[in-house]
């Protein structure tokens, strides 16, 4: 299994090499892993579009190594694997899903990317400390079990299978109770971050029954973001929840493909 090491932390990524078009580098959320955006990746590397995913530090195969994460150590992280495979950011679409999407906007405000795809974005807020000290408490009390006996159900959308759920379920259980918490912690304090700086095209993919991060703060980034007004754009998938790569992993993918396509002709041209 590739992985990269980056001071004391072993990094696992998965690297998908294809065609010419531009590179979509992907990462994913809390009680996540790199795995869930596999139900889209096949269709983008067919479409020639290279695709790097990795477990961020705390989270499955990156095991949590005693230190809390943040943002900005994660983007460390991703500019770790950008620099190793000799990758250039102008070619770069960056697509984060909840937690993955405050890094994803951290890493347009450093790099010159050539757009961010933001899944279920998480923006960030005092009222996140709270619901993530909960969260915590329920972890240290009973273990990633009781997440995993809650969060496929309550945070999926009417269209979601028992076998979607049995798949996030499985993610949230391959999490360890120390790496869960401390990301819980990163989301917990993380700063909102300068959408109004970041120039780049964007495409938000919001859950129409996304109570994990409510269509109000989907809004608000596309709202605040810096690009110009025909740059950016929101999708809402009917009858999904928080988990759309594996709820509507065909929606989500197409929307992908199109965005990228249109991104990747614009750079040709």
């Amino acid at each position: 299994m590739p992985f990269l090491q980056i001071e004391d932390q072993e990094l696992y990524y998965t690297w998908t090499p294809a065609g010419d078009g531009p590179t979509i580098l992907f990462i994913h959320g809390l009680g996540s892993s790199n795995s869930f955006y596999a139900s889209i990746v096949p269709s983008l590397v067919q479409n020639g579009y290279s695709c790097l995913a990795f477990d961020t530090p705390g989270s499955a195969l990156s095991k949590y190594r005693g230190r809390d994460s943040d943002p900005d150590l994660i983007c460390g992280a991703a500019g770790a694997l950008i620099s190793t495979l000799g990758l250039g950011s102008k070619r770069i679409v960056v697509v984060g899903h909840s937690m993955g999407s405050i890094v994803a906007s951290e890493l347009a405000l450093h790099l010159d990317l050539l757009g961010v795809v933001l899944i279920g974005p998480v923006n960030p807020s005092d009222a996140l400390e709270e619901v993530f000290a909960t969260r915590i408490k329920l972890v240290q009390t009973d273990g990633m079990e009781a997440v995993a006996n809650t969060i496929p159900a309550a945070a999926t959308g009417p269209k979601a299978t028992p076998t979607h759920r049995a798949f996030i379920r499985t993610l949230l259980l391959a999490q360890t109770s120390e790496g869960y918490m401390s990301l819980c912690r990163t989301i917990a304090n993380a700063k909102r971050p300068r959408y109004d700086q970041i120039r780049c095209p964007l495409l938000i993919i919001a859950g129409s029954h996304d109570k994990t991060s409510p269509m109000v703060g989907s809004q608000e980034i596309l709202d605040s973001w810096g690009a110009d007004k025909g740059q950016k754009r929101l999708e809402v998938l009917e009858g999904v929840g928080h988990w759309h790569c594996i709820e509507a992993g065909h929606e989500v993918g197409a929307l992908v493909n199109t965005f990228v396509r249109d991104l990747g002709s614009k750079t040709i041209a």
